[in-house]
């Protein structure tokens, strides 16, 4: 769905704000860093600074254009950077140099953390300071779909806006490829299983093709900005976090399928009432074969299955055993108890790190 007219309520409220000089000094942005959300906090740098005579930001003017870019020299975007993707001490002491220096504008100071809840703990100790004492003119923008997980601290300093749900980054083919997995290959045997799974690693090796193009587009921007070892690490890690999170989405699809199986197992509810409204037959279907612990079980083979990619395992060799796991037949006494079974029982969990962000 479209979060155009969403977004431009919100960016209307923000204006209102500003004119009336009653802007906070930060917001969380509830929403994809990279989607509504980011759109969102590209429009709100761009009020601060825009240089039209009326209905600011214009997206005409120099700044606007600069605000778009990310090249505004009194704005400043801070994004996951290292291999372990993670916002550490080092980008927040360079966020407390940005704010005191003085405006070269004579105006605004801001700052954009995409993908907040990725603060490590020192680093996020140190942002909380930060956020007790800001400067004047200084306004911060957290961006973040998972704000459950930034610390409570972090978030009761900002003010919430929440955003529209919306597919993450290659949502559409991912949920395509599970119902394909799910539906299109008959059997409960390990060969069907292999084929469930080397039919959605096809479509994750086209999904990550898309991003190194759109990664190697954004590095030709860029080039000669940074020292070539500093470029390549930049260029890595950009690389990988985005298909880490598209890894993410695709967990998210399993899940919620198994999810819809479990619950037509129970009797909760219709199965066209579930996340795959489409496919309630076939989700009606599969529950048919399953008893409740199988279907549970499921569930957690999916947890286990993201658990595994976490600690760096292949995704080749864990879609392809969890997918064995899944649709063959396998005894339930002998079915393997997931590692972190007791944290995932209700779901919660794991439904708090993938799910859109308007469901909290």
């Amino acid at each position: 769905m479209s979060c155009e007219p969403e977004t431009g309520r919100v960016l209307a409220s923000f204006r209102l704000a500003k004119a009336e000089d009653r802007l906070a000094h930060a917001y969380l942005l509830v929403g994809a860093p990279r989607g509504a959300a980011g759109m969102l906090a590209e429009r709100i740098v761009a009020l601060l600074y825009c240089t039209a005579a009326t209905q600011r930001p214009c997206g005409q003017c120099a700044k606007c254009a600069q605000a778009a870019a990310h090249t505004l020299a009194d704005a400043l975007w801070v994004e996951p950077q290292k291999k372990s993707r993670g916002i550490l001490i080092e980008q927040i002491a360079a966020v407390q140099e940005h704010i005191n220096l003085t405006a070269f504008e004579g105006g605004w100071k801001a700052v954009v953390l995409l993908f907040a809840e990725r603060l490590n703990r020192e680093a996020a100790n140190h942002f909380l300071k930060t956020l007790e004492e800001p400067p004047a003119k200084c306004l911060f923008l957290l961006l973040s779909d998972q704000p459950a997980a930034l610390p409570p601290t972090v978030r009761s300093r900002c003010q919430r806006v929440v955003l529209p749900a919306e597919e993450r980054f290659a949502g559409s083919e991912l949920r395509a490829a599970v119902i394909a997995a799910m539906t299109a290959i008959e059997g409960r045997t390990v060969i069907a299983a292999l084929a469930r799974a080397r039919q959605v690693l096809a479509v994750l090796k086209q999904v990550r093709d898309a991003i190194e193009a759109k990664v190697d587009q954004e590095q030709s921007h860029t080039k000669g900005q940074d020292e070539p070892e500093a470029s390549e690490e930049i260029y890595a890690a950009r690389l990988e976090g985005l298909y880490k999170e598209a890894v993410a989405q695709l967990f998210y699809w399993l899940l919620l399928w198994q999810r819809d199986v479990l619950r037509q197992v129970v009797g909760a509810g219709a199965a066209a009432a579930g996340a795959f409204p489409e496919q309630a037959a076939a989700i009606k279907q599969q529950a048919a074969t399953l008893t409740y612990s199988a279907a549970l079980a499921n569930v957690y083979t999916i947890e286990d299955m993201r658990w595994q990619v976490e600690q760096h395992l292949s995704v080749a060799t864990v879609l392809e055993r969890g997918f064995i796991r899944l649709t063959a037949v396998v005894p339930e006494d002998r079915r393997r108890t997931p590692r972190n079974v007791g944290q995932a029982t209700d779901l919660s969990r794991f439904e708090r790190d993938a799910r859109e962000p308007n469901t909290e």
